[in-house]
């Protein structure tokens, strides 16, 4: 939307959640977009993952699309008249939530934007947790070399922002997003899988760069 107290609502915050500020105009914050908010896409500017186009043929539903167009405006309602929160270029990868009469709700993807005043964002206290929280980490967290995990593989989505492009979900629901090589961890979205790897990043979700990965199913 705009930096203005009459634009429309996109969603709400809650108190205490983060989000990520981009830039500061005036008295507003340009932040990501939380992933509670609506975002939409028109059907005709996707096709369903080759690797779940036959899961989409049977259910009838496609779980997550690629961008097949440059610069595709995504909206906050499912109208052509709807506010743009963003654009993604081709190829990206989106998770799709329902189905609404030629138009696909999102996920909102990595550049999807919205405004908030800064009376209600405390961002040096943020700022100041998080480099406490990196100080802690580094000095008490040591990466073990090599790591073990049996679960699903599904996309994560465009690989130009992201350390990882897939995510591993186990049976005990923890996520790990993996970093390898795309095109085979394409071909195996959705099976169950072992990957064997070292964790390069621990965090909220850890991430894993693979070395080996072997379908289960």
């Amino acid at each position: 939307m705009d930096s203005s107290v009459g634009a429309e609502v996109i969603c709400t915050l809650a108190q205490g959640e983060l989000v990520e500020v981009v830039w500061g105009v005036y008295d507003w914050y340009k932040i990501r977009l939380p992933k509670e908010a609506p975002a939409y896409i028109k059907k005709n500017l996707l096709e369903c993952n080759d690797v779940n186009a036959d899961f989409a043929l049977q259910s009838g539903k496609c779980l997550s699309a690629k961008v097949i167009k440059d610069k595709v405006n995504i909206r906050l309602s499912p109208t052509e008249s709807a506010w743009i929160l963003g654009k993604v270029d081709k190829a990206t990868v989106v998770d799709i939530i329902a189905d609404e009469e030629g138009w696909y709700k999102i996920h909102p993807v990595y550049q999807s934007y919205g405004w908030v005043n800064k009376k209600f964002v405390n961002k040096d206290l943020v700022v100041a947790q998080k480099q406490d929280a990196l100080a802690k980490v580094t000095q008490t967290v040591k990466l073990p070399d090599q790591l073990i995990v049996e679960g699903t593989l599904s996309p994560y989505g465009v690989v130009l922002w992201r350390k990882a492009t897939h995510k591993l979900t186990t049976a005990e629901n923890k996520i790990y997003l993996l970093k390898g090589n795309r095109k085979s961890l394409d071909s195996l979205n959705y099976r169950k899988v072992k990957v064997t790897g070292k964790l390069i990043s621990q965090g909220v979700t850890p991430v894993i760069q693979i070395d080996i990965i072997e379908a289960l199913n």
